[in-house]
This record gives C-alpha cells, structure tokens and sequence, in this order.
C-alpha cells in the first residue's frame, strides 16, 4: 500500500511502489490505534508497524500456561502478548501484539484526580483538566465504558474492608470497557451504529488478563484500530523499528523521514526494510519508545538532538502488586471481570482486587510469602527460609498446590505520590551483558517496594479469606517493586531543557516527529491509566490539521556540520557479515578440532 524499501547497490534506499504515508505510527496501543485513527479521519495515509503478532478472539490461550502465545520473549521464540521485563530497580509488565496493552490489561478506566492535572512537572504549560475534560468523554465513549454490574467474594470482602477503615463511600464497582450484554450471545455492533465489529456478552470468566476468547473485552482493534483499517491504515504486525533517519533537504517524494524496521519473528537473520514518510509517531509505549529514541540519539546518531532529558523522570504509577491465596477452596475468587471493584484507602492511595481465570496460575512464579521487608537481600532470604520452616503451608499454597487461580486475589496498590528512576541504555546482568535498556534509581526520590498502607489492606484480606499473604520474589529479596503501568521518559516541556516534546507532543528540534503514548505523562494518577493515556492521546491528534488544510511540509534543515551521506549497504553488509561470523565460526573450530584432534591422537 506505502512505500516499501530496499538497500540498493549504491547503499541509497530504493522504492518499491510510487506512495509514501504522511504518518509511520510505531506501535499500535493506546496512542498508536488513537492516533491512527484520528489521522485517517483527517485524510491522511498511515502505516502502522507493530512488533508484535495479531491475534483473534480465537487465537488467545486457553490459560497463561500455554507460554508460547502468552508470553512475549522474541529471543525465546516467545510471541504472546505479555511482556516481562525485569531492570535492577523494578520488574515491569506491558504488552505486545496488534492492539498493545489491551490485548492482556484488565479493561478499568478510571479519571484521576486534580492532583494528576496540577502536577509540577507540566502544571504552567496548559489547563490540563480543561483541556482534556471532552477528550475523557470521546475515549469513554470509544472504549465503550461500563459500571461493572456484578459484585463478587472478593469485592465484598473489599467492601468489608473499606467500611472498616471508613472509606465506604470510595468503594465503587469499576468502570470497565467490557461489553455487558445476554453473557455469550453474539450481537451486531452494540456502540458504533453498526458500523463495528460483532461483539459477545461477557461471562464473567476471570480472563481479561489472558486474552478474552469471548468477544467482549472492548479491545483497541474492536474500536480506535477497527476504524482506522477501516478508513484505509495499513497495519502491519510483526514489524520492529530499529531506526528513524531524518532526510534532510528537499525530497522529490516531500519524504521527511525514513523508518527502519526488521521483521521480529524471522529466524537468526531478521530482514529489514525501511519505508520513507513525511511523518512519525512513535506510540511504542514507555519502554519501546524510550529504548528506540534513545538508540537513535546515542548509538546510530540519527537523532542527536533529542533532548537531554530523554528516559528521565520514569514512573512506576506508584505501584505495589501483592496478594493473597485462601487456604481452602470453597470460595471461587476467579469469577468476575479482571477488576471489579476499587475504593481509596486515603487520599493518595486506591486499591483494586485483580483475578485471573481458572488454570491460569503461570505468575505465581514469580511471588513468595509476603515477609517483614527490612535487611540486606542476606537477612531478607534468612527470614524467608524461617518463615518457610514455621509456616510451610504458606509457600505450599501460594506456590505449588493445585487450584491457584480459583483461591487467589490480586491485589494492587497505586498511589498519587511522586517517586521516580531514570532508563538509559546500557548493560547489566538484567540485559544478559548485552547493550540494552537499563534502570538507574532516582536517590531523592525512589520508588518502593511495598507501600504500607497497601500491606495493611492485604493483612485484612488474608484474615478474613483464610489465606497467605504475597509478594513478588523481586519486592521479597531484592527490594525491587513490579509495575503493570509504567509512565514518562518522554515528558513535554515548554523547552528541550526541560522536556523532550512540546504541548503538541512533537519533538523538539525534530518536526514530524512526536510521542504519542504513556511516556509523555507526567505524574503518578494513583488510578489504572490506560484512559488518561487515550484522553492525552485524543487532545495531541486533535491538534493535528486535516490533511487538506496542509498544501505541503516544510522540509527538514540538516543541521550545522550533519554528514548528509551514509552507506546504508555498507551497514547492512557488516551486519549480515557479523551474523555470518557468529554462525560459521563455531562450525569451522569444531570441524578443525575434529580433524587435527584424531590425527594427533593417531600418532
């Protein structure tokens, strides 16, 4: 459909059809599917590349179990849709696949608070809570939203709970973007005028967290991707973007940019292609695109003129994700959408109660019994071995015994208060020694592992469930804290000293380029934030003119002392040359050891 591109023998890149997109969009989630959408609207052409895999209602596994479509691990042959990814200050979670993180989050759509729009960071530049006050109700109404209408063990224990600290009136059923119609039975379009896809009654299965078989999870490529395809964008999974070169000075195609990508589920060599456009989003979420532009800034030097304040300013959304496993099996906590219910415990701090379905036990791997955290990860691991031997049960249950999805609750704190840490790239043993995205803790700043008042509320739960307490085996032993939410890096500032993009989300120094996702938020909302990023999304395409208002783009102006040529197929040759190597010469000290290694002996 758009300008496909190759590597000519003159190392300049060579066009395959006569089109260039206005817009490359780098990812499909949140920003990425708004962005495409709104811009279509506007009669625009977009491309979409998407790293991850599509997937149907009847592609999702069965449980998280079947690791090979839940679990996203390219270098693994992994290529699910659930990402882990673990750093030296937190581990985080995040999504992958055409749709991004509403493929595997669990549908609550919750507004902040006032705090969140009166944030220091980007409090002068706008009226945030006017300005985006009609763009929360256009994504409302897009993803669908609904009360949940049913209340389960879980929730009433959570009510239980909130009366008993005084909080019942922020005890609430969560607004979802679940379609609530007869459980299971297949309607027309229930949203769009019948101008959108079928969609299926919710069953209350527990699953929104492993893929929803039964079409009713409000899912982006139900909604904002839907349309956007619809209106003519060309999504194209399975594409990973490893550059974005500037082309700077006139273009007989009015090219601004040239985008590289290379296909993520290839074997040993990826191929690449690249695709010219007058614009880019970068819509990867926090960790894709701060990784991206941060190669671009730093290693290929594409773009050396971000801004300083690039991967600064990381957020966690403030969270604790901790649980806990009743001992017996007489009550089921799996039934029920993701999260049902939520209540504030003080001002600064909700608490959600989370669920998976039934035999989807996969993340208890990743938890241990919740401990009294103080000490080294020495004395943390010597408390933990005492605790094992006085209360064996403990470890038994939340780790090894049958029925965990069934007898387990979730329970995640999100807090308003303001903690950080920095990404760059780099190496660690997190990154198996290889160049990669690494953490730096923020010391004025940093983000705990286990929030208090949290673990008050988890006590309460275990007492009255009968069950053990849980937390990461990271907040456990090694003081790490785990986030399903992560936030900034690429926060807007009036200037590149103090931000990376400006109001309208368009890089500094770079016009044409912008960030559309959850790295250009700039606080802790202490809620789920997945609607405040379609909201952010919605107001920056919003400021985007439709196309016929544009006659043409102004081209880019190299900057002073830019090399203007590169030999992309000398790059190209050394790598496929490094590749070769790497295959070839284990095979040939083999072949040599073989060879030389019997005659010695035969003498």
């Amino acid at each position: 459909m758009f300008t496909m591109s190759k590597y000519g023998d003159n190392g300049e890149v060579q066009s395959m059809d006569g089109q260039v997109p206005d817009f490359v969009i780098i990812g499909s989630g949140f920003g990425g599917s708004v962005s495409a959408m709104r811009l279509t609207e506007k009669g625009y052409r977009v491309l979409v590349l998407e790293r991850g895999k599509r997937y149907n209602a009847e592609d999702f596994p069965k449980t998280n179990w079947n690791l090979f479509k839940f679990l996203w691990m390219p270098r693994l042959r992994f290529f699910g849709f659930q990402g882990l990814n673990f750093f030296k200050d937190m581990w985080v979670l995040n999504g992958s696949g055409v749709g991004g993180g509403s493929l595997v989050y669990a549908c609550t759509l919750i507004r902040p608070g006032k705090a969140f729009f009166e944030s220091e960071e980007w409090a002068g530049l706008a009226d945030w809570e006017t300005e985006l006050s009609a763009h929360y109700d256009t994504a409302e109404r897009m993803l669908g939203v609904a009360q949940n209408p049913k209340l389960w063990p879980a929730d009433q224990l959570f009510l239980d709970i909130a009366k008993e600290l005084g909080q019942e009136k922020t005890f609430e059923p969560t607004p979802v973007s679940i379609f609530f119609g007869e459980p299971g039975k297949t309607v027309p379009d229930p949203y769009f005028s019948g101008e959108g896809p079928d969609r299926a009654g919710c069953i209350h299965c527990g699953g929104c967290m492993v893929g929803c078989q039964h079409n009713a999870k409000n899912t982006l490529d139900k909604n904002y991707l839907y349309f956007a395809e619809k209106f003519g964008a060309d999504v194209r999974p399975e594409a990973n973007v490893i550059d974005i070169r500037p082309l700077y000075g006139y273009q007989p195609d009015n090219a601004r940019y040239e985008v590289v990508y290379e296909r993520t589920t290839d074997w040993f060599v990826r191929r690449r292609n690249s695709v010219r456009t007058r614009n880019v989003i970068v819509a990867g979420g926090v960790l894709g695109s701060v990784e991206l532009l941060l190669k671009c800034r730093d290693e290929t030097r594409s773009l050396p003129g971000l801004s300083s304040r690039l991967g600064l300013m990381v957020r966690s959304n403030s969270e604790a994700l901790m649980g806990v496993t009743a001992y017996e099996d007489d009550v089921d906590y799996s039934q029920g959408v993701a999260i049902s219910s939520h209540f504030w415990i003080d001002e600064v701090t909700s608490v959600e109660p989370v669920r998976y379905s039934p035999g989807s036990s996969f993340m208890r791997n990743l938890t241990l019994p919740l401990i009294h955290l103080n000490g080294s990860m020495k004395q943390r691991l010597v408390d933990m071995l005492i605790t094992t031997v006085r209360q064996p049960m403990d470890l038994l249950n939340i780790r090894i015994l049958p029925g965990w999805a069934n007898k387990n609750t979730v329970i995640l704190v999100m807090q308003t208060v303001e903690n950080r840490m920095h990404l760059k790239r780099g190496r660690s043993i997190w990154t198996l020694f290889r160049k990669g995205l690494v953490s730096e803790r923020d010391q004025r700043l940093p983000i705990p592992a286990v929030i208090d008042v949290g673990r008050q509320v988890v006590d309460r739960f275990a007492a009255r469930a009968n069950g053990a307490s849980w937390s990461g085996m990271n907040d456990v032993l090694l003081d790490t804290p785990s986030t399903a939410h992560i936030l900034g890096g690429c926060n807007i500032g009036e200037d590149e000293s103090t931000g990376v993009v400006d109001i309208n989300h368009e890089a500094f120094n770079y016009p044409g380029l912008y960030v559309v996702d959850g790295s250009v938020v700039s606080a802790n909302l202490g809620v789920n934030p997945s609607l405040t990023i379609t909201a952010i999304s919605e107001r920056a395409m919003s400021r985007i003119p439709a196309a016929k208002e544009i006659e043409s783009f102004t081209p880019l102006t190299a900057p002073l002392g830019y090399h203007t040529t590169v030999n992309l197929r000398h790059q190209e040759k050394k790598r496929r040359l490094a590749l070769f190597g790497l295959a070839v010469v284990p095979i040939a000290l083999a072949a040599t050891y073989l060879i030389f290694g019997k005659r010695k002996t035969a003498y």
